[in-house]
């Protein structure tokens, strides 16, 4: 439909003149993504316009908005503290909904160990509270500045900190759910008046339709509330932060202990970091990045990463970073003791580059806090691909990032990679050791065309590969070109993302932009890049 001055004011209606806007200045930044741009050139961040900005203060004004698309042919999106392409505007004829009014904690249980937060509470907002009471967060890799209740409802990740608090599916509790129709949903015990605490209420559960294990990337509709699980926290009510942004560093809390330690093959790493789980005293792991990555996050610039790069550059290929975190000095020795025992017996060691004052006070922020890929991806290159991932056992992450060497080769010999050669891989194991993720990430120039290409051909590769090993590539479908093209290895899962999308959303209200659209399309997959959202149409 033809968006007109009598939709505009009805949406002001509803929001108030101070907080709808159709200014071009105002539309342009929500329509310009480097991450995920489809190419080098200026215009190639661009995507399709939306029609207005929106900012609701609370769920009845998102409902009323999202009553008003249905009744006059508009779809919407919401986006909260946003994180590339994807919060872009799918077609034609979408309004965002910036939900960074609704920023508040709105309660912290310390009892059931929930709390329950507004879309643009961020981790950082929130672990900072839950840790003056004994608490904390699972603060998802993306970064502490994202949104708890995007990352918890509509979109897959997890941290270093899943060893013991598991990823973003497991963390969500109860929520509030502007449906497509406008209908609101309450999912969990608070559904029926029993409060926020439990996930599922009596019945069928929602949460594998509300989210599965990548979420629907606002496809279905409004998270307007989310409670989500806290974890103990045995470390101080406030961290104290010393220097200056972006040079901060903390010190080892009492009964922490910080270290980098590393394997002789991928064999002994897998059974090493599954003793690990299983003993439960990990706090914080991940697979070390090598000096590509790990040099990024313990450097405040890209001038002081490449000047420090001799000290980091023999980091390990086969190396993990780990945070063991005690309430008591008896139960620290016990964990220092235990972890000595592991790493003898699975030809572990802990490796000198972890015991260096800077490294150490610096990375282990970023193991309780996350700044992995703010530091890593976007600083030093501008963007990144991941064409090697899945999420299963310990030993399949194993295997998966032993291919990761030999797979990015040629572009390594050809230079199209930033830092070329340089280990950026990425896993992390949780509950108890029975899951584990794994990335191979890569760095590719957002300004280079050559560079930005390779990235999308590796994802085409790493897709191919990934079928043929077999890799995981279930919990990476997002969005028509993934859905229809690797839906019928996981169980035709199209036909069923399709039925859901046609029966909670019958007009097609939610921009289908990452989710999938209630037809089937034609995709011509040699022109279409992964990374893409639709390009700018016509202005």
């Amino acid at each position: 439909m033809e968006f007109n001055k009598d939709v505009y004011r009805e949406l002001e209606d509803i929001v108030g003149p101070g907080y709808i806007s159709s200014d071009l200045a105002v539309l342009e930044p929500y329509s310009s993504f480097g991450f995920g741009s489809r190419g080098p050139k200026r215009e190639d961040r661009y995507f399709t316009r939306p029609e207005a900005i929106l900012l609701p203060s609370n769920t009845q004004e998102v409902q009323a908005i999202v009553k008003l698309c249905n009744r006059r042919g508009l779809k919407f999106k919401a986006s909260s503290t946003g994180y590339g392409s994807r919060n872009a505007a799918g077609s034609k004829g979408v309004i965002i909904l910036d939900m960074r009014r609704m920023n508040r904690i709105l309660d912290i249980d310390e009892k059931n160990m929930c709390a329950i937060v507004e879309p643009y509470v961020s981790f950082a907002q929130l672990q900072g509270e839950a840790m003056k009471r004994g608490l904390n967060t699972h603060v998802i890799g993306a970064g502490s500045n994202c949104s708890v209740v995007a990352s918890f409802t509509s979109f897959h990740g997890t941290s270093n900190q899943a060893i013991s608090h598991s990823w973003s599916g497991r963390n969500v509790l109860g929520v509030e759910w502007v449906l497509p129709t406008g209908d609101i949903l309450k999912l969990g015990a608070q559904g029926i008046g029993a409060g926020w605490f439990s996930a599922d209420g009596p019945g069928p559960s929602m949460r594998g339709i509300m989210r599965g294990a990548a979420g629907a990337l606002g496809g279905l509709g409004v998270f307007t509330k989310c409670a989500c699980h806290l974890h103990p926290w045995p470390g101080p009510q406030e961290i104290e932060i010393k220097g200056i942004s972006p040079y901060y560093e903390m010190e080892v809390p009492p009964n922490f202990e910080y270290h980098v330690m590393e394997w002789p093959t991928w064999e002994k790493c897998a059974d090493g970091i599954l003793k690990i789980s299983a003993t439960g005293m990990g706090y914080s792991l991940q697979k070390t990045g090598g000096p590509g990555s790990h040099g990024a996050i313990v450097t405040g610039c890209n001038n002081e990463y490449f000047d420090k790069w001799s000290e980091y550059k023999d980091i390990p290929w086969i190396s993990y970073s780990l945070v063991t975190a005690a309430a008591t000095p008896d139960e620290h020795d016990w964990q220092v003791k235990t972890l000595n025992r592991i790493l003898e017996d699975t030809s572990g060691k802990i490796i000198p580059v972890g015991e260096i004052p800077d490294f150490k006070k610096r990375d282990i922020i970023n193991m309780i806090k996350g700044c992995f890929i703010p530091r890593v991806s976007f600083r030093t290159a501008g963007s990144f691909c991941c064409p090697l991932q899945g999420q299963e056992s310990i030993d399949h992450a194993m295997f998966g990032l032993s291919f990761d060497k030999e797979f990015r080769k040629p572009y390594d010999d050809k230079g199209l990679l930033v830092n070329d050669g340089i280990n950026h891989m990425w896993s992390v194991s949780f509950e108890g050791g029975h899951f584990a993720l794994f990335e191979c990430g890569h760095l590719y120039s957002i300004t280079d065309e050559d560079s930005h290409r390779a990235g999308g051909q590796m994802m085409m590769e790493g897709n191919e590969l990934s079928i043929k090993q077999p890799l995981s590539i279930g919990w990476t479908i997002m969005g028509d070109m993934a859905v229809n093209k690797l839906g019928p290895l996981v169980g035709n899962v199209q036909n069923w993302q399709r039925k859901i999308k046609i029966a909670l959303d019958p007009n097609t209200a939610a921009d289908p932009l990452g989710y999938i659209s209630p037809e089937i399309k034609d995709i011509d997959y040699s022109k279409v890049t992964p990374f893409s959202a639709p390009a700018a149409e016509d202005k």
